[in-house]
């Protein structure tokens, strides 16, 4: 990760290696630390099968053995083991599982020489010694609690992460300008062990704070999820437009049949209504002249009045309907008609329509005429 790695600095490292004493590694007793992630955390062991690469080795087990380290932070508040004994005894755990992994145990005793470096020394950065120690001499809240919280997969979030840091141990500095390493470690402790909600065992948490350098399966992990989730995501969407465009199209359609049966209903109610409505004059005329009028009047109305009122109002009809305009009565000598003041006049023969057989001849008449005018004025013409 580079520049966003906090444990990668030479200080780290330093502080780590550059001990004055060589000190076998034995155990008196047990570890206070679980170190079974070493056997399942996706790191790169690589790079301790290469025979001439010790120097890197001996960084990757002291990112390795610091999530331990941290962990213990987590649980107890202690930044470091609280004696020698037990020191050693992770020491030698960590041995054993590199064992089982085909790793040289040997490495361990090489890169770390001296088992006390990891035990609580008061000198170590400016007396601290637990994260009580640690609140009093940098305070509650610093840069650190937010900066490296959340993902750590995302490279800004990490090198956000390592700038707090650096701003931390600047202040530790301030205080004691010796302790610059030692208080650049701790920090990273912190940061993996107390401001991780994920915690110093988990691969993207150790890599950032602790520069842990991972396997390649495990670093293209995220960005093989990261392109799930995109799939997903789009795959999601996709379909909720789809619905939603199929919705849609199901209510325009529902809209638009149901508008096209109110016009179809409106339209056979107007047909309906315009037919009932005709006037059937015709019929009344005939009935009326074979002195039926009762007839014409609706059942429902027949025995409503004396029989001459209504018949006068059936004849008054027929004459208002007549298809000659000049046999119906005006609107003034309609209401004198329906009052009885004037009697009504003979209903008139209604004139024969001009498809009837009648006509026929006439027109044949009249069409040989015209052809017969038009001949003779073409031979004119054409002397």
């Amino acid at each position: 990760m580079g520049r966003n790695l906090l444990f990668s600095s030479f200080p780290c490292l330093f502080f780590f290696l550059a001990v004055s004493s060589i000190h076998p590694v034995s155990a008196t007793s047990s570890c206070p630390v679980d170190l079974s992630y070493v056997q399942t955390v996706p790191w790169d062991t690589s790079l301790c099968r290469q025979p001439d690469g010790l120097e890197q080795c001996c960084q990757t087990l002291l990112s390795v053995f610091g999530m331990g380290l941290a962990q213990h932070l987590r649980e107890t508040s202690m930044f470091q083991f609280p004696d020698s004994n037990a020191s050693s005894a992770c020491l030698s755990d960590f041995q054993a599982k590199l064992a089982t992994m085909s790793i040289d145990p040997s490495l361990v005793p090489s890169c770390f020489k001296d088992p006390a470096q990891f035990v609580t020394n008061t000198s170590n950065c400016v007396g601290i010694v637990t994260t009580q120690d640690w609140i009093e001499k940098v305070g509650p809240i610093t840069p650190l609690n937010t900066a490296c919280r959340g993902d750590f997969s995302e490279l800004t979030r990490c090198s956000s992460c390592l700038d707090a840091g650096q701003k931390i141990n600047s202040q530790l500095s301030s205080i004691d300008p010796n302790a610059t390493s030692e208080c650049f470690y701790y920090t990273c402790l912190y940061a993996a062990g107390i401001v991780s909600e994920h915690g110093p065992l988990d691969a993207t948490t150790a890599a950032c704070t602790l520069a842990l350098p991972l396997a390649n399966s495990a670093t293209k992990k995220p960005a093989k999820s990261r392109d799930e989730l995109l799939k997903l995501v789009f795959g999601l969407l996709g379909a909720l437009i789809g619905v939603l465009l199929a919705f849609g199209l199901i209510t325009m359609y529902r809209k638009w049949d149901r508008k096209r049966k109110v016009n179809a209903s409106h339209e056979r109610f107007v047909s309906g209504f315009r037919a009932s409505m005709l006037p059937n004059s015709d019929w009344a005329w005939t009935l009326a002249k074979s002195g039926k009028s009762q007839e014409i009047l609706d059942e429902s109305i027949r025995d409503q009045g004396p029989k001459g009122v209504m018949e006068r109002f059936v004849l008054v009809g027929i004459l208002c309907a007549h298809v000659m305009v000049a046999f119906r009565p005006t609107i003034a000598d309609a209401l004198k008609m329906l009052e009885g003041d004037i009697d009504i006049p003979r209903l008139p023969e209604r004139p024969l329509p001009l498809g009837h057989e009648s006509f026929r001849p006439s027109w044949n008449e009249s069409s040989y005429a015209t052809e017969r005018s038009r001949t003779s004025s073409s031979s004119r013409r054409a002397m």
